[in-house]
């Protein structure tokens, strides 16, 4: 069996990462809606492509929530394995000591 050893404090910080980064897509995401696909000033032939950039900018958007709600998935898998890692060292621990609490019970013969 291969031995490993994992830092739970390192996926906890990746996780806070992925965070950080899901709020810029947000930050983004909200910029291509609101100044992105600003088609005020189309006029004359220009109009005729106002429905092109607003499905540009539509698309571009959900590409970017997609992305966003990726990142927030993975951060939370991350942070639900760090648990699981912390919670199996501290039962294999309490473990350990139950076996040392046992070791120290004196036994007929004094061994």
């Amino acid at each position: 069996m291969s031995q490993f050893h994992v830092e739970t404090d390192q996926l906890r910080g990746y996780a806070g990462l992925l965070e950080r980064n899901a709020g810029h897509l947000s930050a983004i995401e909200g910029h291509a809606r609101t100044a992105g696909g600003d088609t005020s000033g189309f006029t004359g032939l220009l109009e005729l492509l106002v429905p092109v950039v607003d499905g540009a900018v539509a698309l571009y958007a959900q590409a970017l929530e997609f992305g966003h709600d990726r990142m927030v998935g993975l951060q939370h898998s991350l942070e639900g394995a760090a648990d699981a890692y912390d919670k199996a060292d501290a039962t294999g621990a309490a473990r350990i000591g139950g076996v040392e609490t046992v070791r120290s019970i004196p036994t007929v013969g004094g061994r």
